[in-house]
């Protein structure tokens, strides 16, 4: 009697571990929700922010430059497998050219932009969910928006198995602040 007892409650728990991630019902044309098991989405996300840099010469000498504006260009990208999503997240240390350098990526990463794994991590049901609300927080690139200007969009692309997109995000939601990687 205990014997089937104990493999009633592991088949119980073998179900909820398989069971299908949940959406809400308004985050269910995302493309994260639409994600199949075995298949990975690249995000690339472009933003702007104030920073002062420290560079060191080829001599040892130490330059620290005023704060200013410098674009930082992160690369996230989220594995599911079965029920669990994992990430890695990369980031790029060419920030001396501002988006202009963005709208490339649509066709192909190109390897001087330097990006480099810092970590990987499964995520939890509430940043998967964020994800997914941060697709609905954009909106298609009008072509006056791709030029270099003094606001220099957040931006994001998103590419995958059938897809390969370009946005605007409206409003500052910056990926890596929301998956508590910084």
């Amino acid at each position: 009697m205990k014997l089937i007892g104990l493999l009633l409650l592991f088949l119980c728990l073998f179900i909820q571990t398989q069971a299908q991630f949940a959406f809400p019902k308004h985050l269910n044309h995302t493309q994260i929700a639409k994600l199949q098991s075995g298949d990975s989405l690249t995000y690339y996300q472009c933003h702007v922010d104030s920073a002062s840099q420290e560079m060191i010469t080829y001599s040892g000498q130490k330059i620290n430059t005023k704060k200013k504006r410098i674009t930082l260009t992160e690369k996230f990208v989220v594995y599911k497998t079965d029920t669990v999503y994992s990430c890695k997240y990369y980031t790029s240390s060419v920030t001396n050219y501002p988006n202009k350098k963005f709208p490339y990526l649509t066709l192909k990463e190109a390897k001087n932009w330097e990006f480099e794994l810092k970590l990987q991590k499964q995520l939890l049901t509430k940043e998967v969910q964020m994800i997914a609300a941060l697709e609905t927080k954009t909106h298609a690139i009008t072509q006056y928006e791709l030029n270099v200007n003094k606001t220099c969009p957040n931006e994001i692309i998103i590419k995958g198995k059938n897809s390969n997109e370009q946005f605007i995000i409206e409003g500052n939601y910056v990926l890596s602040k929301h998956l508590n990687i910084q």
